[in-house]
Formats: structure tokens, sequence, C-alpha cells
């Protein structure tokens, strides 16, 4: 079972899929599950059939999960939520949730009978959804699966095999697709920006946040606001946020076409997709500054970072703009390392579990704990999870002035669990707070100085603007 801490938010249509990564993280500390196999025995294994208003109905075989002979996934998310996740769940909820989403499958008449697993007497509720709706054993249990976690908060996922391949191709830095990074929007909430959703529907809209320099994307004329509303003439209403990603990803040279609204209009974009490197680390030297925009934190973001810093060092660089616009977040043990280049000790963030509370200590050797470089971390309404965690970090350390807007405010920890059946869950695991206990969740992190900067303003023009708000000299 591969174990991943991460803090993530966006989604990245040929880039990354909420930064997800493919290999455990050094310091891990919550301990992967000793197995993924059957749990507590709660009812005899009986066959039955429910009555179906959908024709005739299809015979289903209840298994308890410590009664099941192989792999039971549903069995397997249960037990997982159970333990790991941040908040207690009853089974109800969670087998209502599962309930619902097999009732809204389409019937396809299967004639297979089907095996129902019950983690809990209350999944008596699935196995007659499944009954009635006679659905393949396949797609009963993926919507067994999604709609369990559609109960839990919106950044626990269900991913299935496509969309966790997508998400461990992410992790080589070279991926297919087109390059926009896109948000989903509740339109419900108070704060619909800063509350995501799971399924497209017209209170869940998927908005692209930004795209690419130089991507298919940009080159298309997708722009930031543009809001998501088909894939290939398909609508995307009902669609999982992980389907419409793998949907707009393609090798290199294929087309798709995305149908957005704008201001009120929906145009048609044909995009040609492109193989990508994920920039991850841009730098620029302007004057005696030196400009460090990080992108995303990805697994071996912070080595990126750290030589991009021995670099912008070895020029003679007095001040530094840590540029964090738009960036999602990703894992917790880059965001400590990269946190750890500027401070000299202490403690970088706590996570507080239910069971157990976990310090990320500094690690030493930082390139720029040196107080006499000056630091200034530049974020808007986009910067989310690890972004606040290393600004936040940096601010109340007294290392950097914080220059921009109010950030998202994703105060969770994610950890992936993988399946028996080559899908995984991303459960919510633990809240973060700073190292004097502040809890950055719902209003985001305030700046020192507020101001706002166009998305396309360009370094040397940020760099300018940053060394007037934060009162510094530069020589040009």
């Amino acid at each position: 079972m591969v174990i991943v801490r991460r803090l993530s938010l966006l989604t990245v249509f040929g880039l990354l899929a909420a930064a997800c990564a493919g290999s455990p993280a050094p310091n891990t500390s919550i301990p992967a599950p000793e197995t993924t196999a059957p749990i507590t025995t709660v009812a005899p294994t009986t066959s039955s059939v429910a009555p179906t208003t959908a024709g005739e109905p299809v015979e289903v075989e209840r298994v308890t999960c410590s009664q099941a002979d192989d792999a039971a996934p549903i069995c397997e998310a249960f037990d997982l939520i159970e333990r790991f996740y941040v908040d207690p769940v009853p089974a109800t909820d969670l087998a209502a949730g599962a309930a619902a989403a097999v009732e809204n499958l389409d019937t396809n008449s299967h004639n297979e009978s089907l095996t129902c697993h019950l983690p809990a007497d209350a999944f008596e509720l699935v196995c007659t959804a499944m009954s009635v709706e006679g659905a393949s054993q396949a797609d009963s249990t993926e919507a067994t699966l999604i709609g369990m976690m559609s109960v839990l908060d919106p950044n626990s996922a269900y991913l299935d095999p496509e969309a966790l391949r997508l998400l461990e191709e992410d992790q080589s830095g070279e991926v297919e697709g087109i390059g926009a990074l896109v948000a989903s929007e509740d339109l419900t909430a108070e704060d619909p920006e800063a509350t995501p959703c799971g399924i497209i529907s017209n209170t869940c809209r998927l908005v692209v946040v930004s795209t690419f320099s130089e991507s298919p994307a940009e080159r298309a004329g997708l722009i930031s606001g543009d809001v998501m509303v088909g894939v290939d003439g398909q609508d995307i209403d009902g669609w999982t946020i992980d389907e419409v990603t793998a949907t707009v990803r393609g090798p290199a040279g294929t087309r798709v076409t995305l149908t957005i609204e704008r201001a009120g209009q929906r145009l048609e974009i044909v995009i040609i997709r492109a193989s990508l490197t994920i920039p991850v680390v841009e730098t620029a030297l302007v004057g005696d500054t030196g400009y460090l925009r990080l992108n995303l934190f990805t697994d071996g973001s912070d080595l990126q970072v750290h030589t991009a810093l021995e670099s912008l060092l070895n020029d003679g660089i007095d001040q530094l703009v840590l540029d964090l616009r738009d960036n999602p977040g990703g894992e917790l043990d880059a965001t400590v390392g990269i946190a750890s280049e500027f401070l000299d000790g202490g403690v970088v963030v706590r996570t507080e579990a239910p069971d157990n509370e976990d310090t990320y200590q500094v690690r030493r050797g930082g390139l720029a704990t040196d107080r006499t470089l000056d630091v200034a971390v530049i974020v808007n309404r986009g910067s989310a999870s690890a972004s606040e965690v290393l600004s936040g970090a940096l601010k109340e350390a007294g290392r950097a002035v914080v220059i921009g807007e109010n950030t998202f405010g994703k105060n969770t920890v994610q950890q992936r669990f993988d399946l028996s059946n080559g899908g995984a869950l991303k459960l919510t695991v633990a809240r973060w707070v700073t190292a004097a206990g502040t809890d950055f969740g719902g209003d985001g992190i305030t700046p020192d100085v507020q101001a706002e900067f166009a998305s396309d303003i360009s370094p040397a023009q940020l760099v300018e603007r940053v060394a007037a708000l934060a009162g510094w000299s530069t020589a040009a």
C-alpha cells in the first residue's frame, strides 16, 4: 500500500491531478494499515431478491466482510474511513451515500447475480439498490465507493484505476495533455471559490484558474474564469472531476474540443494536446533581486527549489521574491523541505489527527536562512494548502513579508490508500496548524501587505512592484 501525505486542492489538465504521488513520502508518520482484507462480521450471509419497479429484480448475495473469500474494495474502504478519516462518520451515512449512488446508475438489465459486501448492517440499503438497479458488479462496486466518499469532505475522493494511473504519471514530470489549471466551485456555499465539490452539476462547476505558459491551452485561447461544460460534444453534467480530467487528457497530437461558458456565451475551443514538462520551478534575476516561482509542490520540488536558490545566491542576490500565486499545494514532505531552506530551526507545521499529533521540524542545512537576505512571498486566492503552510510558516517566523491577497483557506491533509481493485482512496486524515497553533482554514492567510497582481505580469514588473511595497532598495 502506498502512503503519501499531501496538501492539495486543484486539478491540472495534462499536468497534475490533485498533486498526488506514486511513492511514499520519507517522513510519513501515519502508519499504513497492516492489511486491507475483510474486517468485521455484521450479519450472516444470505441470498435474496428485492422487489423492483425497473423490470425483473437481480439476485443479490449478501456477504459479510469477514466471510469474503476474495478482495472486497468496499470492505477495505469502510475500514480505512473508520480508522483514518479525520472525523467519525456513522455507518448509516456511508451506506446512505452509497445507496444513492447505486440508485443513480443506469439499469443495464444484467442477468448475472451480484455480490453485496456488508461492512455494517446499514449497507443492506446498498444491497437493495443493487438488486433494483441491476447494474453490473463492477459498476455497482464503483458507485458504492463513490457514494461512500460523497458524504466525506470535498477533498476526499475515490480514484478509479485510470484516475490513479494519471496521478502517478504526473509525478514523472512528463505528461501529455493541454496544460490548464482548474478548480471546482460549490455554488451552494457561502464562498463558492473556497468550496470544492466532486460531481459536476448545476451547483458544482469546473472553472479554469490559469494556463501554463506556452501550453496548448494558452495557445488555443483558454483563459482564467472560463467555465467548462462539455468535452468532445458531451455534456459533463454528472461527471466526477477525475472523469473530466481523464477525458481531457490524451496522446500528444490528438484533438480535444472543450465547450466553455465565458461572459454569458458558450464557446467551442479546439485544443491539440502535446507532451508537457511540468514547470514546477521558474526563476529570473532582476538586478540584485532573485525571482523564484513555485507552481506545484510535487515529489522532488524541494530539490528543485534548493538548486534554484543555490544558483540565485551564487548570482549575489540581496532580495528574493518567492511567487506562490495559484499554487494549489502538494506533498507535505516537499513543503517542509522548502520551508527549511529559509528557517534555521523550530517547527514548520503541526498536523492534528483524531488519535495523534505530528510535528514537522525544520531540517538543518537551508541555503537562505541568513536574515540579511530579504524575502517576500507573493500569494493570492489560488494559493492553497501547501502554499499556505509555507507562507504561514515564513510569516509567523518573521522570515518573510507576505504580499498579495488572502489565500484559499484549506487546512486539511490528505493521504492515499491503494485498494485491491487497482483504485485508491484519497482521505482527509488530519488538519494542520502553524507552529504557534494558528489554523488558517476558511479565511486563509492574511498578507502583511494587501495587493493584487495581474496574472500576466512579468517577473521584472512583479519584482519592481514588490520592492516598492516591501520598502526594498534595489539595483537595476
